[in-house]
């Protein structure tokens, strides 16, 4: 390959909405337990902040009936915009503290050590002169599993089943509209589409 191909790879990067690939390298935030924490709730807090911003936002106008109608549809619109963009990055984080590579550590016993890519100095495995040191993030691992790549797309599926009636009678909702960002470019028949679409995402880039 060219030399200058990798370079306009790394300028993509710009859009994948990963924090430590692109904002803060991941050896500055610590140890790879509080790396996952980062990563796995950092969204929650953006989608908290800009939550508070529209609520101020409509109390600062003394707006009544955007704040009784329109505000919490407004709320769970912006909620599953950036849960949507963040779920493949996110997930990529949560799977990387399980991929691991070995390495032949002694040759007259054909021994191996294996070391965690995101963190080469956490061993996989243990050894003869070394512990598992891995061990200690499968409780961080599965909890951020079943709070990512399981339960957002659940989530996703629960509101989009919510709002089918409305969407196939085209009848606008609250919650209809707030759930346009996942059905607008398909028909009533493709409803869920989106949904499946995510998780191929998620295998894809995890």
């Amino acid at each position: 390959l060219d030399e200058h191909f990798p370079r306009w790879l790394d300028v993509l990067k710009l859009f994948s909405l990963d924090l430590f690939g692109v904002a803060i390298p991941g050896s500055c935030i610590g140890a790879m337990s509080t790396r996952l924490l980062v990563a796995g709730l950092w969204p929650y807090a953006a989608v908290a902040f800009v939550s508070l911003a529209i609520v101020a936002v409509v109390a600062v106008l003394n707006n009544k009936q955007a704040l009784d109608r329109q505000l919490l549809g407004r709320l769970l619109y912006w909620a599953i915009l950036i849960f949507y963009l963040v779920l493949p990055s996110v997930s990529r984080s949560i799977f990387s503290v399980r991929l691991c590579e070995s390495f032949g550590y002694d040759d007259a016993t054909g021994q191996r050590i294996s070391y965690l890519l995101a963190d080469l100095s956490l061993t996989c495995d243990a050894g003869p002169t070394w512990d598992d040191e891995t061990s200690g993030l499968a409780p961080y691992f599965w909890a951020f599993f079943a709070l990512w790549p399981v339960l957002v797309p659940l989530g996703f599926l629960a509101l989009l089943l919510r709002a089918r009636k409305p969407v196939a009678a085209q009848r606008a909702t609250p919650l209809s509209r707030a759930t346009s960002f996942l059905w607008r470019d398909y028909s009533s028949g493709f409803l869920f589409w989106e949904v499946l679409d995510l998780v191929r995402k998620i295998f894809l880039t995890s």
